[in-house]
């Protein structure tokens, strides 16, 4: 109650709004987490038919950490594999934000824009002429 009640002033005074990762039950999974691995919690939430949201979140946090760190062992999943990951991923993301279209701060939209804009390498017309003339 009181560690909520901190989280509340913290929104308050700074007019910060709180993230998913601040919260409680973010917390509760990540001890969770230090408990029991990151690989078994992985399997635990992949077994449960619905998660919540802070479990949709921590598992994407994962999936990142993975693809980020370049995995040996990803590097040999075949590339069809690899893509159907990341559009699986790009649909939860598009469900998201048509759903709540949230009133995204301009830096956090920024950094978005950005992102976005590195991740269409391959798919606008420019980098597709040069993938032709290749």
């Amino acid at each position: 109650m009181e560690e909520q009640n901190l989280e509340q002033q913290f929104q308050q005074y700074f007019g910060i709004p709180l993230t998913i990762m601040g919260s409680t039950e973010w917390k509760e999974l990540e001890n969770r987490e230090n408990l029991i691995g990151p690989e078994a919690l992985l399997d635990e939430i992949i077994n449960k038919r619905l998660w919540s949201n802070i479990e949709i979140a921590w598992v994407i946090r994962r999936m990142i950490y993975y693809y980020g760190r370049k995995d040996a062992l990803l590097k040999k999943v075949p590339i069809e594999r690899l893509f159907l990951n990341i559009l699986d991923v790009l649909r939860v993301f598009f469900l998201l934000l048509d759903h709540s279209d949230p009133d995204i701060d301009e830096n956090m939209r920024l950094y978005i824009s950005s992102k976005l804009t590195d991740a269409t390498w391959g798919i606008n017309s420019r980098t597709r002429e040069y993938l032709h003339k290749l």
